[in-house]
């Protein structure tokens, strides 16, 4: 089940994986609720069947991040 980081802007990303396993790795990242000692919480914006697709509607929108 590969899962790859395919950009970070520091609070927003885009992972890849097999179109197959998506609602699977949909949940095992929202099951992420701490990293070192900081709190999070992760939230799918959206998915797509190409990264340039998610990079166009979703990865220079305006988001509020909680900490």
């Amino acid at each position: 089940m590969g899962i790859y980081l395919i950009r970070f802007d520091g609070n927003r990303g885009i992972i890849k994986c097999n179109n197959m396993n998506k609602e699977e790795t949909i949940k095992i990242l929202k099951s992420i609720k701490k990293i070192s000692s900081i709190n999070m919480e992760l939230i799918t914006l959206g998915t797509s069947g190409t990264i340039k697709g998610l990079v166009g509607k979703h990865m220079y929108k305006s988001v509020n991040i909680r900490k």
